[in-house]
């Protein structure tokens, strides 16, 4: 995740995958041109965006053809259930055609629900804080250690398998 010009070709010389933009940078139209400008896939974040400005942030990034996603992101640490609005996963999926649409998720780590509905509704992408407690290290109330971390791909896994296909082509004979 780039906040200036100069990170930007940080991220080209060591070669990264993919550039993250940060929803407090989403108005920041001279570091995205400098994002646009690398070719690299870029995953928006939404976090503290009204609708306004994610048609802004969309249409800006659709002018310079970019390939990139968005990000449903509830700029809250750790989330509280009642501020996850999970449902503009599936509101971005159709507003913006389909879309690819992720959750960019801050609550509890040990509360995996969010993850399979999130899948439920579309989300493609996921983004979780991880870290590696120690004795000098206590992780924050939204980051997942290793175990938490697998029980909530676990949980991801399960949304999967219990949506299965929808094109109806794994009927059970039973």
């Amino acid at each position: 995740t780039p906040f200036d010009e100069n990170s930007v070709e940080k991220i080209i010389d060591l070669k990264f995958d993919l550039i993250k933009i940060a929803s407090c940078s989403a108005r920041d139209f001279p570091l995205l041109e400098a994002i646009c400008a690398t070719g690299l896939p870029t995953i928006a974040s939404t976090g503290g965006l009204r609708i306004r400005e994610i048609d802004e942030l969309v249409s800006f990034l659709r002018h310079r053809a970019a390939e990139f996603a968005l990000m449903h992101c509830v700029s809250i640490y750790p989330t509280p259930d009642e501020a996850c609005n999970l449902s503009h996963i599936k509101n971005f999926i159709e507003r913006y055609n389909n879309l690819k649409v992720g959750w960019s998720t801050h609550e509890p780590p040990t509360d995996t629900t969010q993850v399979g509905i999130a899948y439920s509704l579309g989300a493609r992408i996921f983004e979780r804080h991880i870290g590696l407690p120690t004795k000098d290290i206590v992780l924050n109330k939204y980051s997942s250690n290793p175990d938490e971390l697998k029980l909530w791909l676990n949980a991801w896994q399960k949304a999967k398998s219990l949506l299965g296909k929808s094109d109806r082509s794994n009927l059970l004979e039973e």
